[in-house]
């Protein structure tokens, strides 16, 4: 009897550590601007559908500034992915303040494109594009946007380098310290996501004049706004942002493909909710993404002396 509780108890202390050694192998998602971000709404939003494609948990760390150096350091296994604004990142990355974007593993592309749009108070002088061009040209205006290293931070770029003047930057890190901006006259104009320029569902439009949007066509919703780029007579001078996710640099194929259908199954499973229709949730394969990179390397590097 000695020798086979002996026996069980060596079974039991080879097999206890081999156990905590190799917990299920659940997602974990690293995601950089914290809770109630638009990243970790989407992420949110995914979540139980992610759990249900991979049998595993999804368990979510808010990294801060650390996030990209962390998903470098992690395991090529397919088990861990960083979500993040994919225009902001590049746009970082470009002027050396991000580690290489470009050396991580594309895995989805999980909303469609946004755009921008260049705003005006209800009660500013600024009718149209006209206007604005003229008054740039007359003097120094300042425009409210969350810095350069931003999905604004291209738009600005472009404007100023069409029309040859310099703006003074207004920092404002959210949407509300953008019309406070405005309202309080610290900024002549400032960029807000193009969708958050129309009334919501209940909800009143935000007391501004949009008065040119920056993505590649005119918002739908938006139908008398016309495009930057109609406006300076210039084709490819579009820009727009998505939210994306990666994998670590050197992840095998076998773990990338069980990623993507994860992710692209997800997003179809959340595709008829009001919430992803609001927050644009538009899951596309990395082929797609990588097409989406290539275009914004070729903008960045058209502006990148004026993104500092």
């Amino acid at each position: 009897m000695r020798r086979l509780a002996a026996a069980i108890l060596a079974v039991l202390l080879l097999a206890g550590p081999a156990r905590a050694a190799n917990p299920p192998a659940g997602l974990i998602i690293i995601e950089p601007y914290g809770p109630g971000s638009i990243t970790d709404r989407i992420v949110g939003l995914l979540k139980p559908a992610l759990e249900k494609q991979t049998g595993h948990p999804v368990i979510v760390e808010h990294d801060g500034a650390n996030s990209l150096a962390k998903l470098a350091a992690a395991k090529p296994d397919g088990h861990t992915v960083i979500v993040v604004d994919l225009l902001s990142v590049e746009i970082a990355e470009a002027i050396g303040k991000a580690p290489r974007l470009s050396a991580l593993t594309p895995v989805a592309k999980l909303t469609g494109p946004g755009s921008v749009a260049l705003v005006v108070p209800e009660s500013s002088p600024i009718k149209n594009w006209a206007d604005f061009a003229a008054a740039a040209k007359t003097r120094t205006l300042s425009v409210a946007l969350p810095g350069r290293v931003s999905a604004a931070g291209v738009p600005l770029a472009l404007m100023e380098k069409a029309l040859g003047v310099h703006f003074n930057d207004v920092a404002a890190a959210d949407r509300d310290t953008i019309l406070g901006a405005l309202a309080g006259r610290k900024a002549d104009a400032a960029f807000l996501v193009t969708a958050t320029v129309v009334p919501a569902s209940g909800a009143p439009a935000p007391p501004v004049r949009p008065i040119a949007t920056f993505g590649a066509q005119r918002n739908p919703r938006l139908p008398g706004v016309p495009t930057f780029q109609e406006e300076i007579g210039k084709p490819r001078n579009s820009t727009t942002t998505a939210i994306a996710a990666f994998g670590p640099t050197g992840l095998d194929a076998v773990a990338l493909k069980r990623l993507i259908t994860a992710f692209t199954a997800a997003g179809q499973a959340v595709k008829t909710q009001p919430a992803a229709a609001r927050l644009a949730i538009d899951v596309a394969d990395a082929g797609l993404l990588r097409q989406t990179m290539e275009r914004d390397s070729r903008v960045i590097k058209e502006v990148k002396d004026l993104l500092h």
